[in-house]
Formats: C-alpha cells, sequence, structure tokens
C-alpha cells in the first residue's frame, strides 16, 4: 500500500490561483456516506486584488444537489451574499429537469472564510413532479489552506477544510475526524477527470478508515455508477497525514465506463492530485 507523500514535498507544489488572487476551499464534513445527503456542503472562493470573488457552491439534498457558480462583489468587511435559480438535467437520467433555488451568505476574512447555504430542489419529468426537497439552513466555513511539515494526532471530532491542487477554479476538499480521533470519518472533494478529449467534474465521498500511530491514512473506494445505457466503475485513492492544525496528501479518481456488454468506451483520470485542508 502506498504511503502518504512527506509534507515537505507538498511545500514545492505551487497551488492554483490567478495573480493577486487568494483560493479558498471547503464546506461541511458530513459524519458519514449516509448522511452526506443531510450535511454536505462544498464551497470553493476565488478572490481577486479588485475586491470581486468568484463563488462555487454545491449543497446537498435528500434527492439531488444544487450546484452554482456566481461572480460577487465582497462588502467592506468580507461578506457577501446571492440567491439563484439554476436550471439543469439529472446526469443519470437526461428525462429529468430539475430546478433548484441555492441561497449563500458569507464573509472572507484574512485566511477564513464562514457562512450559511440552502437549496430547495423540484424535478420533474414530463412536466410530472418526481422529486422535491430542501436541504435547510446548513453553516460551511472554508481555508486559504496550505501543506504543513510537522506530523501530529488528528483532533477529535475536528473537521478540516481546503483545497486540492487541481487547476482553473478552487477545487474543496473537506475531511472529517471520529470524536475519538482514531479514524477519518470522511474525506469529500470536488474533481476534474480527463475522459479522452473531454473534461468532466464530479463530487465525491469517501467512506472513512483507520487512523495510523503516525498521522498517515490510506482510503480506498470502489463503487460502480450506472447511466441509463453504460456501466461506469470507479476507484479512488486518498493517503494523508495529520499535521500541528491541518492535514495534507493526495487523492486521485480513475473510472472506466463499458456497455452493458463489457467493452470499454472510454477511459477517465485525474491523475496525483495533492491536497491540504487545516482546522
Amino acid at each position: 500500500m502506498r504511503r502518504a507523500p512527506a509534507a515537505a514535498a507538498l511545500l514545492a507544489l505551487a497551488w492554483p490561483a490567478a495573480a493577486q488572487a487568494t483560493d479558498y476551499g471547503g464546506g461541511t464534513a458530513p459524519s458519514s456516506k449516509s448522511r452526506s445527503s443531510r450535511e454536505l456542503t462544498l464551497v470553493g472562493i476565488r478572490t481577486a486584488a479588485d475586491g470581486g470573488a468568484r463563488v462555487t457552491v454545491l449543497v446537498a439534498a435528500r434527492c439531488g444537489v444544487g450546484k452554482v457558480g456566481r461572480s460577487v462583489r465582497l462588502a467592506a468587511d468580507g461578506t457577501f451574499a446571492f440567491d439563484v435559480r439554476v436550471r439543469s438535467r439529472i446526469p443519470d437520467d437526461r428525462r429529468v429537469r430539475q430546478r433548484a433555488r441555492v441561497v449563500v451568505a458569507g464573509q472572507v476574512t484574512g485566511a477564513v472564510a464562514g457562512g450559511t447555504a440552502r437549496t430547495q430542489i423540484v424535478q420533474r419529468r414530463g412536466g410530472r413532479v418526481v422529486g422535491r426537497c430542501r436541504s435547510g439552513n446548513r453553516a460551511w466555513q472554508a481555508r486559504a489552506a496550505s501543506a504543513e511539515t510537522v506530523a501530529a494526532a488528528p483532533r477529535a471530532d475536528g473537521s478540516y477544510y481546503g483545497l486540492t491542487a487541481q487547476a482553473r477554479r478552487p477545487f474543496p476538499f473537506v475531511l472529517r475526524v471520529d470524536p475519538r480521533g482514531r479514524r477519518v470519518r470522511t474525506a469529500v472533494f470536488d474533481y476534474r477527470q480527463r475522459c479522452g478529449g473531454r473534461d468532466v467534474e464530479w463530487e465525491n465521498v469517501t467512506p472513512g478508515g483507520p487512523i495510523a500511530a503516525d498521522g498517515s491514512f490510506h482510503l480506498r473506494e470502489r463503487f460502480t455508477f450506472r447511466w441509463a445505457e453504460e456501466l461506469e466503475r470507479f476507484r479512488v485513492r486518498v493517503d494523508g497525514r495529520f499535521t500541528t492544525s491541518g492535514v495534507s496528501g493526495t487523492l486521485s479518481v480513475t473510472s472506466a465506463l463499458r456497455s452493458r456488454s463489457g467493452r470499454v468506451l472510454d477511459r477517465c483520470r485525474t491523475g496525483r492530485q495533492a491536497f491540504a485542508a487545516l482546522l
């Protein structure tokens, strides 16, 4: 089993950010994969020197997710808010149309951001309502995170907020530790995969696993997503190590899209990506 890379090596990475911009990542870390629809939020923020910011938010609810990207102006105290309605189709059933309302409020102060978010979703097929749900108001936090060098034990019942090293926009990463500080409960992240000549973006809730005595952990996940006509098999790897006030490591997601007969139609991969998150 591959060990987590030394934290010192991660310091050499150039974290993606535009000139005079600061990237923040985080959200709300769910206590388990089964509770992600009731607890999960992902937030990515990129601020600019002119006082503007680009905010990407995903809020999970029982029947689906509300996801939106919005450009905002930060007030003098770093606050912002928006209320957006988004129309889309369900990826695994294109016959279903979704309308989501996403309401977000937040504040960016130094290397920390936080606020609340909620979504309300209605799904229709052929004009008939087939899904209706709402998340309720959910608190979130985000950090302008970078990798630390000193290994340490995790904080019991701690939540960590940060980013992966994928470019173009902030890709948030959140991780939660169990109350005894012995297991990772969940690790959640946005990611982009390269599939042939196209890119696709998803989010993943990775089930937790044990934390070793040296603060390292190795999470492995395999699952199959059933599309209308194909099957896509995913493999997820998350390797990390806790530090004095954070966690850092690498992750990767690969998948193979197959026809019902088993023929490979496409292969997708993120490559090995670094991540860093802070309490």
